[in-house]
């Protein structure tokens, strides 16, 4: 067996299914050009998910002011795992919604963010912790710029069932949670459409970590999560939808003052 891995090495052919799973994603070359009247119409149309049924709550107009140039943004942007324990307003959370997976364009459906054929396959949950929201867990209805609630009162089990040896998470304010609904790339780019829909979520993590620095947020990106009990959590079947990046973000914890006389 170890001959036949270190010989598969020497032949550079495909041996961890990372490296079965990049080899097989490849982009191939078509022998001819797609005809523009046989394009289904998922492959154009845009998509959104909201819960009909569910109470839905609208965000103040976002604001974003323009005293922050990105210079200053990108040189204070970092992970950080300290949190205050003021409470992060609507205001802030429909500024930091908006500005980093909302609607630029209502018409278009643009975003904020670069998606592979316009697709956009993320969708975006806000677990409040400490907020003016309470502690509840919503949905985030891009296309209306509300939030509609899933769940009341976050006691159903502590965050470290969500996020093993990392208890500081339950010191934010909200933890945001994207997910992906697959098939909207899947659909028109196979296999390999699961590269594009992991990079469209690193877009969507770098607009996060600038929107949290120019309003003065401390940010950290999660990737050690539970995946189905996170997905339980937000009752997507884990599936066709399932989390692919989380974010903890809240206040900063101000600067103590040193004493005057030392």
């Amino acid at each position: 067996m170890k001959i036949n891995m270190e010989l598969k090495k020497l032949l550079h052919i495909p041996r961890s299914e990372a490296e079965k799973f990049h080899s097989k994603t490849k982009t191939k070359m078509r022998g001819h050009d797609v005809d523009i009247k046989s394009i289904p119409k998922s492959w154009t149309e845009t998509y959104y998910k909201g819960y009909v049924r569910l109470q839905k709550a609208p965000l103040p107009a976002p604001t974003l002011s323009h005293g922050l140039g990105l210079r200053d943004a990108l040189d204070n942007r970092s992970s950080a795992r300290e949190f205050s324990q003021t409470a992060l307003s609507i205001k802030q959370l429909s500024t930091l919604l908006y500005y980093s997976v909302g609607i630029k364009n209502i018409q278009s459906g643009r975003r904020f963010y670069p998606s592979a054929g316009a697709r956009f396959p993320l969708e975006t949950y806000i677990l409040s912790l400490n907020t003016e929201l309470g502690k509840r867990l919503y949905h985030y209805y891009v296309k209306s710029h509300c939030i509609e609630k899933i769940l009341d009162d976050q006691k159903r089990s502590d965050i470290n069932d969500y996020f093993p040896g990392q208890q500081w998470v339950s010191h934010a304010s909200v933890v945001v949670f994207i997910t992906s609904i697959f098939n909207r790339t899947l659909n028109k780019y196979g296999d390999r459409g699961y590269r594009s829909v992991l990079l469209e979520a690193g877009h969507v993590g770098q607009n996060i970590y600038l929107l949290t620095s120019a309003l003065n947020l401390n940010c950290c990106a999660l990737g050690g999560f539970v995946d189905d009990n996170v997905n339980k959590l937000l009752d997507i079947d884990g599936v066709n939808e399932a989390i692919v990046y989380a974010f903890a973000i809240g206040n900063k914890k101000s600067k103590k003052k040193k004493d005057a006389s030392s």
